[in-house]
């Protein structure tokens, strides 16, 4: 998905949210907000890429700051909200069917910054409308027999809401590998967060891209991680960074599964904002 004119103010927010996380110093925070805007106004325009963007000044502040985590404990707030919320509308036993696995793993991407917990409780109690869904498109791939697929994860509190779907894709048959993060990045998961939470045993095997990237930036992953990928017969990717980095891929072994929480990503899959999408990579619009 390419840059839009109102990515402009998420991009600020998102420079000013991460360095007053990263830092209580006052000089600190000027120079680090200096440095950060000047990345978005030398990177932002037609072509562009919002989550490219952002990675570069994730870099920038944390190089200034010397802080290589700073959403660290609002990661570990949202963590432990989703698990709440989680234990609400996660059915125990899990049901045997992929399609509410499916609705349960995107329900937990409703998660944002810059939406209030109240808000995204809400959007997690309530089920999900999805303006697309290539279910069908899912359950032939599927159906083409077992093979490596890998589960592209996102926000550290999903977790939660992925593992009856992990569980329910590898009980169909074939190895399903679970993707984190291969270090922290804004509140994306890492290795680290899933032994916090305790879930590293269950959602296990579990392989990091070995890069710190909102989205997938294949060129910035380790060797270990592109040969995985390159091997990979499906690969289900979460949450609008990997729609961002990978959305002109027109791969067809890639599905996105993502709630569309902002105007930009909403208008690059023709949907209302706040939809839910399952979508398969070749039938996204180009441009």
């Amino acid at each position: 998905m390419h840059f839009q004119p109102e990515c402009l103010p998420c991009l600020r927010r998102l420079v000013e949210l991460t360095v007053s996380s990263a830092t209580q110093d006052a000089e600190l925070r000027r120079r680090a907000h200096e440095a950060a805007w000047a990345v978005v106004e030398e990177q932002a325009g037609p072509g562009a890429i919002p989550a490219l963007i952002a990675n570069r000044f994730h870099r920038v502040i944390r190089e200034l700051t010397g802080n290589p985590d700073p959403f660290l404990s609002r990661k570990q707030a949202e963590t432990a909200l989703l698990a709440r919320l989680a234990r609400q509308v996660v059915p125990n036993p899990a049901p045997e069917e992929l399609a509410p696995l499916l609705r349960l793993a995107a329900l937990g991407n409703a998660l944002d910054f810059f939406r209030p917990e109240a808000e995204v409780s809400r959007e997690i109690l309530t089920p999900p409308d999805f303006a697309i869904w290539h279910y069908e498109e899912l359950g032939e791939a599927l159906a083409r027999g077992p093979g490596l697929m890998l589960y592209l994860a996102d926000n550290a509190g999903e977790q939660f809401f992925d593992l009856p779907l992990v569980q329910g894709l590898r009980a169909r048959g074939g190895e399903v590998i679970y993707v984190v993060k291969g270090g922290p990045v804004q509140n994306d998961l890492t290795r680290e967060d899933l032994t916090a939470s305790g879930l590293a045993a269950a959602l296990a095997p579990v392989a990091d891209t070995g890069a710190r990237t909102v989205g997938l930036v294949l060129e910035e992953c380790s060797g270990d991680f592109r040969e995985l990928y390159g091997r990979a017969r499906l690969l289900l990717a979460k949450g609008m960074g990997h729609f961002e980095t990978l959305g002109q891929v027109r791969d067809p072994r890639l599905f996105f599964l993502l709630q569309a929480k902002c105007a930009p990503v909403a208008g690059a899959l023709g949907v209302a904002r706040g939809s839910f999408v399952l979508l398969w990579s070749p039938a996204v619009a180009p441009g």
